[in-house]
């Protein structure tokens, strides 16, 4: 099934084990790729609203870990983690993801997913696309009643506003 919001120009897809959200920026590869990997812009966008981002630690290098905690305008902190496996500037990164704790230790019994981010020039602009993979059917459909993907969605319009910012800045 493919669907597309016109109002947030995502166009998304979802399979049989996967989601993949796709989004042109226009912005450069290399910015878009910066403002996706470095804690300072990361923590301005990568929450849906009304959530923040109080902590964000990204160590940039396959192997490394992105830390993070969203907080919730009541105070609840929900910490996540991804492991990098591979980071190629300013075309990919690939990680494997899923809930942690304050330590960054994952939570037992919680599934993971294996994202691939992918920056595609297009005519001075950026395709990004988000491609989220589970080892199951049935992790996918528990992830998507969630709301994992409309909260992907929400932080990727907050890319696109924090972009715009940094390139009239």
């Amino acid at each position: 099934m493919t669907e597309s919001n016109a109002l947030e120009n995502i166009t998304s897809k979802v399979g049989e084990r996967e989601f993949t959200l796709e989004r042109v920026f226009d912005a450069p590869r290399e910015l878009v790729f910066k403002a996706f990997t470095e804690p300072e812009h990361v923590s301005r966008w990568w929450a849906p609203e009304p959530f923040t981002i109080p902590v964000c630690n990204i160590d940039l290098r396959p192997g490394g870990i992105w830390h993070y905690c969203m907080e919730s305008p009541e105070g609840n902190r929900h910490w996540s983690r991804a492991v990098y496996q591979e980071i190629v500037k300013p075309e990919r990164i690939v990680y494997t993801g899923g809930f942690a704790d304050e330590k960054a230790n994952p939570v037992a019994g919680q599934p993971e997913h294996l994202a691939t981010v992918t920056f595609t020039e297009q005519e001075r602009k950026t395709k990004l696309t988000v491609q989220i993979a589970f080892g199951s059917a049935e992790e996918l459909k528990t992830t998507l009643k969630m709301g994992m993907k409309e909260g992907l969605s929400m932080t990727i319009n907050g890319l696109a506003e924090l972009l715009e910012e940094l390139q009239t800045a």
